[in-house]
């Protein structure tokens, strides 16, 4: 390890030849017990139903709110996707959202700021009252030692204390009578993800039994949520830093792994490529939305389109490495299954989904009709991972989020339920947006928090790789 150290400081290229080598290596005695078996390039969605049940209650009765042009932000669905019912957290969710009304066309700007003043002093006061009703819960089967439980608390109160020192800021903007909504609703945003922290606390037991059989025994899952901030270089000049949050409440699996490889720093010196893709298909799907209404989707005559295919021909593409990860347990690149949580318009439970092989045509369809994807890449900053067009279960590495001139936003939902969101950029959009073909990524952090959250399962490995499954 001292060499290794040592070598890394006197050759930057020495950690990418490193990945090259370090995992088939590592993993050659396990090569002949998993010899390949090819993942059919064809999917149907189809929903758990063994014992690993993936269905959860539904998170809110009421749509996510949206931006003043008309998106989804990432915050929003932070907090939409945490089934969470502590009803101080959900007061403090409305009074946040009660400053929206500052960007009303119709609103007397006076009268509305008055009201925000006064909306926050009160939202200030309650949060001092009802402190100890945001204590964090604790899950007996993944908290059970003693210092992850002390690691919790002492996060929670931190966030608590970070949430008031935004209402503060908020209160004192309000008072200034300055009328400066772009700095208002920029603190909003803040406190939003504050409070979307705090509520990751207040979950308890995680809302979905992952499948931890067969293809899924050995794979990395995220039972909550991580910051992973990346450095970008362009021609050796540092650019500055984008933080994602992975969000294991949207696909933990797929969160999973990615978290997994950048804990590892297998994305620190890959660049950006473009490459072509060809989105979308020709057969009746259901295009999905965050926050939908049960009831005007059950009547409305365009809840089921036909799309046609697209061919994008430049599409940014991030953790581009030759075949992708190979897993030191397998050998092998490592593939996730396309995971998608889905909501039941019926029930309106929300639920995992996996992509396998189908031979009728009609069975996709059919498992269409009866859900649709719960996030849309209409929201802004959502990332997911990438996979070959032809192979909805060949992810590996690879992941992306929209640049704005790279695909028109009223042909985005031809990516919806093709693709896996796993998380959002909260920071450094601004810069993201103007990445091209190129840049690196210099360097990778993965927040301790969500180091805590990321489970590797080693239970039933050698099983699964017996019945050739992997």
């Amino acid at each position: 390890k001292k060499l290794e150290r040592e070598e890394s400081n006197k050759d930057p290229s020495f950690e990418l030849s490193r990945r090259k080598l370090l995992a088939p290596s590592i993993a050659l005695p396990f090569i002949l017990l998993a010899p390949d078996k090819a993942w059919s390039s064809r999917g149907s969605l189809f929903m758990v139903t063994s014992k690993n049940t993936t269905s959860a209650e539904s998170l809110r009765s009421t749509p996510v709110e949206i931006d003043d042009d008309g998106v989804y932000s990432p915050e929003r669905c932070l907090l939409e996707l945490l089934p969470v019912k502590n009803p101080v957290f959900l007061q403090l969710l409305t009074f946040l959202q009660s400053i929206d009304s500052l960007q009303s066309p119709s609103a007397d700007e006076t009268t509305a700021w008055k009201s925000a003043e006064r909306t926050l002093k009160e939202a200030l006061d309650y949060l001092d009252s009802q402190r100890r009703a945001l204590e964090p819960k604790f899950d007996p089967e993944n908290d059970s030692d003693t210092l992850k439980q002390i690691f919790k608390a002492e996060r929670a109160e931190r966030l608590v204390e970070e949430l008031r020192q935004q209402f503060v800021v908020l209160l004192a903007i309000a008072k200034s009578q300055r009328f400066d909504k772009v700095l208002l609703l920029q603190r909003q945003k803040k406190a939003l993800l504050a409070l979307a922290d705090i509520g990751e606390l207040l979950v308890g037991t995680f809302p979905y039994e992952v499948p931890q059989e067969g293809r899924f025994s050995f794979l990395p899952r995220l039972l909550g949520r991580a910051r992973v901030t990346f450095t970008f270089s362009r021609s050796k000049e540092v650019l500055g830093n984008v933080t994602i949050v992975a969000d294991g409440f949207a696909a933990p699996i797929t969160a999973g792994n990615f978290v997994d490889l950048s804990a590892r720093g297998f994305y620190t010196g890959l660049p950006i490529k473009d490459v072509k893709k060809r989105v979308g298909s020709s057969i009746p799907v259901r295009t999905g939305f965050l926050g939908l209404d049960l009831e005007q989707l059950d009547s409305s005559p365009e809840d089921e389109v036909t799309k046609n295919a697209v061919a994008i021909d430049s599409f940014p593409v991030l953790g581009s490495y030759r075949e992708g990860f190979y897993d030191p347990l397998t050998a092998k690149p490592r593939r996730i299954p396309l995971e998608i949580v889905r909501i039941d318009k019926v029930s309106g439970k929300t639920q995992l989904s996996y992509a396998v092989g189908f031979n009728d045509l009609s069975t996709k369809v059919q498992a269409s009709r009866s859900t649709r994807p719960l996030l849309s890449f209409d929201i802004d900053g959502l990332v997911a991972m990438n996979h070959p067009d032809k192979n909805v279960n060949g992810a590996s590495a690879e992941f992306f989020s929209i640049q704005g001139d790279t695909m028109p936003r009223d042909q985005r939902d031809l990516l919806d339920g093709q693709y896996a969101p796993f998380g959002y950029i909260i920071d450094g959009n601004d810069l993201f947006q103007t990445l091209q073909e190129g840049d690196m990524i210099d360097a990778t952090f993965v927040g301790e928090w969500g180091q805590e959250n990321l489970v590797k399962l080693r239970t039933g490995l050698s099983d699964a790789v017996m019945r050739e499954e992997l």
